[in-house]
């Protein structure tokens, strides 16, 4: 009967750890997915708010307090322009420690299973050897001559 491998409780934490990794790589991903779209919509709100200041203020003009309040309200968009990229880097720089850790973690998990298949092959060979010497045994003990005493 093998043995157990020794650092089989390792191997299934390690195992453990890479799984809660992937679990919080999939979430990081859907927040800076997220940041992204927002950060999308907001540079759409800025077009549109650009064209239609382009298209009011050139058709007939536009009354200076309706023109500040566009300009005021287009400086407020960059502003959350800014914050939102700002929020992408950030999600993104965690995304990528989050998968950097991952890969360190799957990387210990492949070396321990590494050196469980190890073990297993070992154990087997061993087994085989036993077999075989009992094997030998056998065959020896049917071919030898007994001897009376």
């Amino acid at each position: 009967m093998p043995s157990r491998f020794p650092l089989q409780s390792l191997l299934d934490h390690a195992n453990h750890r890479m799984e809660a990794a992937e679990r919080l790589l999939r979430i990081l991903r859907r927040k800076e997915e997220a940041a992204r779209q927002r950060l999308d919509e907001l540079h759409g709100y800025k077009r549109d708010y650009q064209q239609r200041l382009a298209g009011e203020a050139g058709a007939r003009g536009m009354e200076i307090h309706l023109l500040r309040d566009y300009h005021a309200f287009l400086g407020k968009l960059e502003s959350a322009i800014q914050h939102q990229e700002s929020a992408v880097t950030q999600a993104s720089a965690h995304w990528q420690n989050a998968h950097d850790n991952w890969l360190a973690l799957r990387q210990k998990v492949k070396a321990y299973e590494a050196l469980a298949e190890r073990h297993r092959h070992e154990e087997l060979r061993r087994d085989e050897k036993r077999d075989q010497r009992s094997t030998d045994e056998q065959a020896a003990r049917r071919h030898v001559p007994k001897v009376e005493l």
